[in-house]
């Protein structure tokens, strides 16, 4: 009997680990705006002919003091507002929220980066992740696409 208990035990053990571990429960609510949308299923934002992109998020928090972050391409300059709090930086963005916040995204795309965008030579994402252990994570690409001339 014992033998069989310790073998429930183990699997039962591993399966919890595993769960949590595969388990993405979003601690936030993160809404975007009008500047982020869908085209062919993809979450999508537009990048100017000058690089430069801008969006906002709305984040709503179900749990407080979990880790915000957004990875732009290499090289990408950013400007973002946070509750009024500039920050200023290349390639990665981190930051703690606590409660509801006003996200102000603006970023500019290198040079090399923009060309290959807009002669479709390349693909570009930006990712954004909230996360807090053990089980809170979620993570959110969006593309950048060019803007369309219109003719």
């Amino acid at each position: 009997m014992d033998k069989r208990l310790i073998v429930v035990l183990v699997v039962f053990l591993f399966v919890l680990w595993y769960a949590l571990r595969t388990a993405q429960i979003p601690p936030a609510s993160i809404q975007a705006s009008a500047e982020v949308f869908y085209i062919n299923n993809e979450t999508v934002t537009i990048v100017e002919k000058d690089g430069w992109g801008l969006f906002t998020l709305e984040v709503k928090p179900r749990i407080s003091g979990f880790t915000f972050e957004i990875e732009f391409p290499e090289g990408t300059e950013y400007l973002i507002k946070v509750n009024g709090k500039e920050y200023r930086g290349n390639t990665t963005f981190k930051t703690t929220i606590d409660k509801d916040s006003e996200i102000y995204i603006n970023f500019r795309l290198p040079d090399e980066d923009t060309k290959k965008l807009y002669r479709g030579e390349g693909q570009y994402y930006l990712t954004i992740k909230a996360s807090k252990l053990p089980i809170w994570y979620v993570e959110y690409k969006i593309k950048l696409i060019p803007r369309k001339e219109k003719d």
